[in-house]
């Protein structure tokens, strides 16, 4: 019988996703106790699994034309059959014990108080004696999952929760192209229990190139613009201007505590990342897309 159900979205990220799902066969849960959905969210291109060989699990493959990972995940949500729903993103690699420590850790909550399975999502980098700049900058600035976790948040690159508690709040906003997750996990987080535990572990890769960060933030900002101020273009521009500072603040602090090749390295990154949301935030104010 299937107990979770594992969704997983991509889009334009075949390479890393062939990897997760290959690893995925080493999960030391039964089999029969889970599935795996992908939701190919990329309209364009069909996914090409054929590489995939002898894959001990179930495994279906979705599309979903709507843009944006929250619409994929609902895409997958609706098919799954398990009662609960894991969630990782196709360029993580989960451990392998990841479904079984859920799965106890479920099966011990009588009371279904659990709205929110979470642990650490470590950073892996490509080459630890040569880190690019945005591996430097991300070496700072990885995933804080158990402070997230603690103010009533998660992140979807390592998320578990029921089923009926998803549904209860309408799953994910399907219009967010970012912040999705953090929305969704805080209104969770008011009648239901936020839970940590080291050994729900998934690890990520640091973003490599310093491109791949000035997206992710232009991302973030526009979900928070599409969440909280389209209607309110002064309060958008004050935490414009707030988070630009906030990255050079950070910078300037890190001279006095790294290398200077590191502190160097951070800077430049943080320039980029700004000029990146310069960039998007006159995009938003005159009526642009959120990017995906």
């Amino acid at each position: 019988m299937i107990r979770i159900s594992v969704i997983i979205p991509v889009y334009n990220d075949q390479k890393r996703l062939l990897g997760l799902l290959n690893s995925l066969n080493s999960q030391t849960l039964n089999i029969e106790n889970w599935e795996v959905i992908v939701v190919n969210n990329d309209p364009e291109n069909d996914l090409d699994i054929s590489d995939l060989v002898n894959l001990t699990y179930c495994l279906k493959v979705l599309n979903e034309k709507r843009p944006g990972s929250y619409a994929a995940r609902n895409k997958g949500i609706g098919f799954a059959k398990g009662e609960i729903l894991a969630f990782t993103d196709s360029d993580c690699l989960p451990d392998r014990d990841w479904l079984k420590n859920a799965w106890n850790l479920f099966s011990q909550d009588f009371r279904k108080e659990i709205g929110i399975l979470t642990g650490p999502v470590p950073l892996f980098f490509k080459n630890t004696k040569a880190l690019s700049d945005a591996e430097i900058y991300e070496k700072y600035t990885g995933f804080t999952t158990e402070s997230y976790a603690k103010e009533g948040h998660a992140i979807t690159a390592n998320w578990f929760s029921y089923k009926s508690v998803l549904a209860e709040f309408g799953n994910f906003n399907s219009q967010l192209k970012s912040n999705g997750d953090s929305e969704l996990s805080g209104k969770i987080s008011h009648i239901y229990q936020i839970v940590y535990r080291d050994e729900i572990k998934v690890i990520h890769p640091a973003r490599y190139h310093t491109q791949d960060l000035v997206n992710k933030y232009k991302r973030l900002i526009g979900g928070t613009f599409s969440l909280r101020y389209q209607e309110n273009k002064q309060g958008f521009r004050a935490f414009f201007i707030d988070f630009v500072i906030k990255r050079y603040r950070f910078a300037l602090k890190k001279i006095f505590t790294v290398s200077p090749k590191e502190s160097w390295a951070i800077l430049k990154v943080c320039h980029a990342i700004n000029r990146g949301a310069l960039r998007e935030y006159y995009n938003l104010v005159k009526g642009g897309d959120t990017k995906r």
